[in-house]
């Protein structure tokens, strides 16, 4: 008796799927979860980290927490010795702001484009790439 699935059923559930971070000198500083961090921080008016980190959806439905978020931050900074944010302080009831700095937006920017020229290759491979 045979409990195999039919190998032609199985054949169209495979994909291609490429991974793929940016490197600053041999070591790893924005993939896929960590730019979206950058992106969420750089669409928040607000400048509220607890805020974007929370937008962050990336393997996790709740998002982000906020020492998550800073901690990510931190390690980008670490790894590359600059900072992708800008902070500043609250007024009397606490509270403080962040923005992506220069560094912060050349990193989202970088990873962006080498996103989208994935994703063609991809598609591309995707389509030429049928085997039977």
């Amino acid at each position: 008796m045979n409990n195999h699935p039919n190998i032609e059923d199985l054949k169209p559930k495979i994909k291609l799927g490429i991974k793929f971070w940016l490197e600053f000198e041999n070591t790893s500083v924005l993939g896929s979860g960590w730019a979206e961090l950058l992106e969420s921080i750089k669409k928040n008016d607000g400048g509220s980290l607890t805020q974007a980190a929370k937008e962050c959806t990336h393997k996790k439905k709740e998002g982000y927490s906020y020492k998550y978020a800073w901690n990510i931050l931190k390690r980008i900074e670490n790894r590359t010795g600059m900072s992708p944010v800008i902070t500043g302080k609250g007024g009397r009831g606490g509270g403080g702001w962040v923005k992506l700095n220069e560094w912060g937006r050349y990193l989202l920017e970088t990873y962006k484009k080498y996103l989208n020229e994935i994703e063609k290759i991809e598609k591309k491979l995707g389509e030429t790439m049928r085997i039977s």
